[in-house]
C-alpha cells in the first residue's frame, strides 16, 4: 500500500479541471441524502471522475499496488471505490492470528450491519481506485473500526475518531502506509511504532490478503521485482565507471519510484540490500526459487 498525499482543495481542483461542474452536482445529491437520512439514487455520477484517481494513483491499485492499465484503455479494470461504504457497513470476522495479536473490532449495533456513510457517497476524499479483487472480492461493504461508528459523519478527517483499521489511501490526513507495513522479501510485515499503528498494519495485510500466496500474481510480480533489482544493485555496487554506474542507479530509481508497481516492496528490498547484502542475497535466491517453482 502506498498513500497518495493530496489536500482536499488540490483534489477538488483536479476534479474541476477534468469535469467542470461535477462538484456542484455532487453537493446537490449529498443534500438529498442528508434530508433522506440514507443513500438512495437511481443512477450515480462518480464514475465520471474515475480518471482523476487513476492518474493520481499512477494506475495502481490503492491497496495491493498492482499496476493496472492506464486511463486510455483501462477504465474497466479499475473500480472507483468508496473507502467508507455508502449504504451499509457489514461486520468483518477476525482470524485467530489477529485475535492473538490483540486486535478487537466494534461489532454492529444490530448484529448484522451498521448504517453506511451516506454523506460521504460524493466526498472525493472517500474515493480511490482499486483492482476488482481488492474491492469486489475482499473489501466489499466491510469497514472494520475499533471505536464508535459515526454514520452521519461528513468529514473523513474528523472520522479518524472512529479509529479505523484500514488506511485512507488518498489524502494528507491519515498514517502513511509505509509507516505501518514494510516488506521482507515477498511478504509484507507490520512495522508500526505504536500498538494502534501495528494493529492497522496487521489488519490491512490480512484484510486484503497481501500475504496470501493464493494471490499468486502479487507474489510473482514481487519476485520479479526483487530478482531484477538485485542484479541492478549488484551492478551499481561493482561498477567503477561513473557513467555506467549512473545507468544502473537510474534503473534502480525507476523500479522504486511511486509510479512503479509494488513500490513498498521494491524500496524495502533496496533498504535491506544496503543494510545487509548477504541477507538480501538470500532473499534474492528465495525469490528466484519461487519463480522457478511456479514456472514448472
Amino acid at each position: 500500500m502506498i498513500q497518495y498525499s493530496i489536500s482536499k482543495n488540490e483534489l477538488e481542483n483536479l476534479i474541476e479541471q477534468v469535469h467542470p461542474g461535477w462538484l456542484e452536482r455532487a453537493n446537490l445529491r449529498t443534500g438529498i441524502f442528508k434530508e433522506l437520512g440514507y443513500y438512495k439514487e437511481d443512477s450515480s455520477i462518480w464514475s465520471e471522475i474515475k480518471v482523476v484517481f487513476m492518474k493520481l494513483q499512477h494506475s495502481k491499485c490503492a491497496y495491493c499496488e498492482r499496476q493496472l492499465e492506464s486511463e486510455d484503455f483501462g477504465r474497466i479494470e479499475h473500480d472507483l471505490e468508496h473507502f467508507r461504504p455508502k449504504k451499509k457497513a457489514k461486520p468483518w470476522i477476525l482470524n485467530k492470528s489477529l485475535k492473538k495479536a490483540g486486535v478487537t473490532l466494534t461489532d454492529p449495533e444490530n448484529g448484522k450491519a451498521d448504517p453506511g456513510y451516506h454523506l460521504l457517497a460524493y466526498n472525493p476524499l472517500n474515493y480511490c481506485t482499486s483492482c476488482k479483487t481488492c474491492n469486489s472480492s475482499l473489501k466489499r461493504d466491510c469497514f472494520p473500526i475499533e471505536g464508535v461508528r459515526s454514520p452521519i459523519g461528513d468529514d473523513p478527517v474528523e472520522l479518524k475518531s472512529e479509529s479505523p483499521l484500514l488506511v485512507n489511501p488518498v489524502g494528507d490526513f491519515d498514517h502513511d502506509p509505509v509507516s505501518l507495513i514494510n516488506f521482507y522479501g515477498l511478504s509484507p510485515k507490520a512495522c508500526g511504532d505504536s500498538p494502534y499503528k501495528r494493529r492497522r498494519g496487521l489488519v490491512s495485510i490480512v484484510f486484503f490478503r497481501l500475504d496470501d500466496q493464493r494471490r499468486k500474481y502479487l507474489f510473482r510480480e514481487r519476485a520479479e521485482i526483487i530478482t531484477t533489482l538485485f542484479s541492478f544493485l549488484e551492478s551499481a555496487n561493482k561498477e567503477i565507471n561513473q557513467n555506467e554506474k549512473k545507468v544502473w542507479e537510474d534503473l534502480i530509481k525507476f523500479k522504486t519510484k511511486p509510479s512503479a508497481p509494488h513500490t513498498n516492496c521494491a524500496q524495502s528490498f533496496c533498504e535491506l540490500y544496503h543494510r545487509d547484502r548477504a541477507d538480501a542475497k538470500e532473499v534474492f535466491h528465495l525469490a528466484t526459487a519461487y519463480l522457478n517453482s511456479i514456472s514448472r
